[in-house]
């Protein structure tokens, strides 16, 4: 059952037919992690960035399949009277985008797919779960202390400050996660997974990744290919697995040149 996620619309900034576009974070992510781009590609048509269910604001609740997240986005479509949308998609937000355009092909224009190939990746952030579902958080007084604790097991900064990203403080002191942790950790087999139907999708297709990034390996090329049809790989120089968030100008310019 689908239900509607939280969901901030930027307003083109000028007046545009363009078809609107939305966008789909990562795992552990929220839409807060695309609010720049957002901004600067509603210059020319109307962006939706989304929290996907038990992320952000958006609701707690059981189950994760690329199935029910992917009803949950036609959900928002539907409740926006949309015929069609542009779409982007990061990481495990890039496989609920494509499992939306392989099973529903007539809702999506152009297809942009961020850093995540489809298929089933190893179970490379279970550590990182674990850490953060056993960190006694309400024992915390500070975000530093957090911090300190996390690094520990989690030793990449810059890892640490996106995943601290999801605290939310508590009124009578301490911290707790704002993701459904829980449920998240218990759907991370379906979500390292990619159920490959016998399908494909024709529109055009654009996968960016990170040049320094393992997630999108040339072997993985053919398959894309053979599902996205209509499909090229563009990678993004001195980038890893965020390439909008590290080279947002560079990602920026790719994207406005492939929506137009």
């Amino acid at each position: 059952m689908s239900t509607l996620l939280h969901y901030k619309t930027y307003t083109a900034k000028n007046t545009s037919n363009q078809t609107p576009l939305f966008i789909l974070h990562g795992l552990l992510g929220s839409m807060d992690n695309w609010r720049t781009q957002a901004k600067r590609l509603s210059q020319s048509r109307t962006t939706v960035t989304i929290d996907l269910r038990n992320h952000g604001h958006s609701p707690h609740i059981e189950g994760m399949s690329y199935q029910q997240m992917a009803l949950d986005i036609i959900a928002i479509i539907q409740h926006e009277k949309l015929r069609k949308i542009a779409l982007i998609g990061h990481s495990m937000g890039g496989k609920v985008a494509m499992w939306l355009a392989l099973h529903y092909p007539s809702l999506i224009t152009k297809l942009i797919i961020v850093d995540i190939a489809p298929k089933t990746y190893p179970l490379w952030h279970q550590q990182v779960l674990i850490t953060l579902l056993k960190a006694p958080l309400s024992q915390f007084q500070t975000r530093q202390q957090i911090d300190h604790y996390l690094s520990t097991k989690i030793e990449d900064s810059a890892e640490r400050i996106f995943l601290t990203k999801n605290l939310q403080r508590l009124p009578e002191g301490g911290y707790k996660w704002r993701c459904n942790l829980t449920a998240i950790v218990r759907s991370y087999l379906k979500i390292a997974g990619f159920p490959r139907p016998n399908l494909v999708f024709s529109n055009p297709t654009l996968f960016v990744r990170g040049e320094n990034s393992i997630y999108i390996q040339p072997d993985d090329h053919a398959l894309i290919k053979s599902l996205f049809t209509y499909s090229q790989i563009h990678s993004i120089a001195n980038t890893a697995h965020l390439p909008h968030i590290e080279q947002p100008d560079e990602f920026y310019r790719r994207i406005k040149i492939f929506l137009s």
